[in-house]
């Protein structure tokens, strides 16, 4: 009875030796990891706090700026690369990659600390007590597929490079707020429509016409914009024409429910009911000058539907 109890009181010394041991080196990291801030000063010139996007369809890409006009104030002896992290505050959004618009490239993931090639103010170099820059980093995302309210945060970082890594400043946060919806409508028809007029003489011209018929199916009725915008000129004083690829060859657009010619670049009020809805839009070729020019043409048009 003797021995057996006395083996036991002699194992819980190696143990009680082992937590102290860890206890220590646990103390120990943290010291060491301890890092020197105050290195620079920066002053946020764009958005700030929150920023509430609105309500976004699934999948729609998110984008916000993060910009700021700092000044060095301890000296970085091989450069100051930036880094970002990402937390999710409410719901799971898309993972962010943010994008240094002065250096062209990429941040690398991770808070104070992190290593990286992605330098202030536009590549890897010394930086001097004094030196003052700017910064305009792109955070970009696309928005979740399942509706919901989403909240979201970046932040971002600096951190002296070449061995220096814990010399290292926190620089700003924005929280990103958005809600995911389902719009009321869909498209139906293609996104792109390509419309021939085949071969045409000078008396095709007049009754010459194509009609783009854009189809949106909802599921309840809805108010909506509808906006024409031409890829070539608009023609001064004639409204609905712009001009197409042939010289001396122009192209009218009107709104094929009414026949009235289309204000370019000025919303339309349409409401749209539940079911499908078409949305169509007329081109009618028009001659410039009594002598009709020859050779293929083209005009391009986008129409931009928004929900009110």
């Amino acid at each position: 009875m003797h021995d057996s109890t006395a083996k036991p009181r002699r194992m819980k010394w190696p143990t009680l030796v082992v937590l102290a041991l860890g206890l220590l080196f646990s103390l120990a990291s943290q010291q060491a990891f301890a890092f020197y801030e105050n290195n620079m000063t920066c002053t946020a010139t764009g958005n700030q706090g929150m920023v509430d996007l609105g309500t976004l369809a699934p999948s729609a890409v998110i984008q916000v700026n993060m910009t700021a006009n700092c000044r060095v104030t301890r000296w970085f002896p091989v450069g100051a690369n930036l880094s970002f992290t990402q937390l999710n505050a409410v719901g799971k959004s898309n993972d962010f990659v943010a994008f240094h618009k002065n250096s062209t490239r990429f941040l690398t993931n991770g808070g104070m600390g992190t290593t990286g090639t992605t330098c202030v103010p536009s590549s890897c170099v010394p930086l001097a007590v004094g030196t003052t820059f700017s910064y305009d980093v792109l955070f970009a995302a696309s928005a979740p597929s399942t509706p919901g309210s989403y909240q979201v945060g970046v932040s971002l970082f600096v951190t002296s490079t070449g061995g220096w890594e814990l010399y290292s400043d926190y620089l700003q946060t924005i929280l990103i707020k958005y809600t995911v919806s389902q719009p009321a409508c869909s498209l139906g028809s293609a996104k792109t429509m390509n419309l021939s007029f085949g071969t045409l003489n000078s008396s095709d011209f007049a009754t010459s016409q194509q009609v783009a018929n854009v189809t949106m199916n909802c599921t309840k009725g809805t108010q909506v914009t509808a906006t024409l915008v031409p890829t070539q000129a608009a023609i001064s004083g004639s409204t609905g024409v712009s001009a197409t690829t042939l010289a001396g060859l122009s192209m009218a657009a009107t709104w094929a429910d009414n026949d009235t010619a289309v204000t370019f670049n000025s919303p339309r009020s349409l409401t749209l009911r539940t079911g499908a809805n078409t949305i169509g839009v007329g081109f009618r070729p028009r001659l410039n000058t009594s002598v009709s020019p020859t050779g293929n043409f083209s005009s391009q048009y986008t129409l931009n539907i928004t929900y009110l």
